[in-house]
């Protein structure tokens, strides 16, 4: 199958244009030879779109109305995979770029019996040295999600190939079959933020191997879609969604110490952002717990969608929280 496997690539674009000619770029340079590229954007108003399709006229461009959210959109760009019947579909953020055998080395990695998902070893785009993810640990005890390795320096340390808990959606290529059959992202963790580990725990749970494989590499411009900082809105979707994650998965044992640990952090935070006036934030994750406990069942994500067109959430954010 290895060589002869259909891909399909699919960027999600909102406001993206700064950032997206290099990963599409990326894509086209790739030595395997079964790719199409789409891009999926999520009602970009930066001409993004019209620069894509003047530019890069081999280039699949489907065009949301509203923002979808990152997983909605993704959604749609696997819809069309399907239709197409594509073996694999490759996720690639629109802030990231690949190695030119990237997706030779994940489709060679996918081919081995049970693997559902394989993720490539992610770089800092600066420095490019730095490892940003080497795979993903779930820590059920502490409510967590982290990254391993991330801010090391390369040294070699994560240079063999492993199954893992969690694979981020930055760059991550699927078993088409596997989604089938468990699957798309949900949109209750709409517009973004833990969609993807909610995808990799699906995956584990029917039975399918994440699989790490080192040798593809990529480089990621972490956050350049919402300037790197902290906002309110950030903040009160990772909380809530974090709740919702483990509210669905964690076993009841691990209740026994999730609040405290989680209760440590957020109380850090607290106490960080009140000393330093940062009300909106310290608002921001009291909103989020809110929601996430069904307190409040009215939940106005959708109508606040239109923020995120600046803030950049439905283009791909990070379930660990360091994205």
């Amino acid at each position: 199958m290895y060589g002869e496997a259909i891909v399909r690539a699919v960027v999600v674009n909102l406001n993206g244009g700064a950032y997206i000619g290099e990963a599409i770029e990326s894509l086209r340079q790739q030595d395997y030879p079964h790719l199409t590229i789409e891009v999926v954007d999520n009602g970009s108003t930066d001409g993004s779109v019209a620069w894509i399709r003047r530019t890069y006229p081999d280039v699949i461009v489907r065009e949301n109305q509203r923002n979808t959210g990152f997983g909605g959109a993704n959604n749609v760009g696997i819809e069309d995979a399907f239709r197409e019947n594509s073996d694999f579909v490759f996720l690639l953020n629109y802030d990231a770029r690949i190695g030119s055998s990237c997706l030779s080395t994940l489709v060679a990695a996918a081919v081995s019996a049970g693997v559902g998902m394989v993720g490539p070893k992610i770089f800092f785009h600066d420095p490019p040295s730095l490892i940003w993810s080497a795979g993903g640990n779930i820590h059920w005890w502490r409510g967590s999600v982290a990254h391993r390795g991330i801010r090391e320096q390369d040294r070699g340390q994560y240079d063999m190939s492993t199954d893992v808990d969690y694979l981020t959606a930055c760059a991550v290529l699927l078993d088409a079959g596997m989604i089938r059959r468990i699957g798309m992202f949900d949109d209750a963790f709409f517009p973004s933020y833990f969609e993807d580990a909610d995808l990799c725990q699906r995956a584990k749970r029917a039975g399918y191997r994440l699989l790490f494989e080192p040798r593809g590499e990529a480089w990621h411009r972490v956050s350049a879609h919402s300037g790197g900082g902290t906002t309110a809105l950030k903040v009160r979707l990772r909380f809530r969604n974090q709740f919702i994650f483990f509210r669905r998965y964690a076993r009841w044992y691990h209740w026994s110490t999730i609040p405290v640990c989680a209760g440590l952090t957020a109380g850090a935070y607290l106490l960080r952002w009140i000393g330093t006036g940062q009300w909106n934030l310290v608002r921001a994750m009291v909103k989020g717990a809110i929601a996430a406990a069904g307190v409040r069942a009215a939940m106005r994500d959708r109508g606040e969608a239109a923020l995120m067109e600046t803030r950049g959430a439905g283009a791909g954010e990070d379930s660990s929280g360091k994205g």
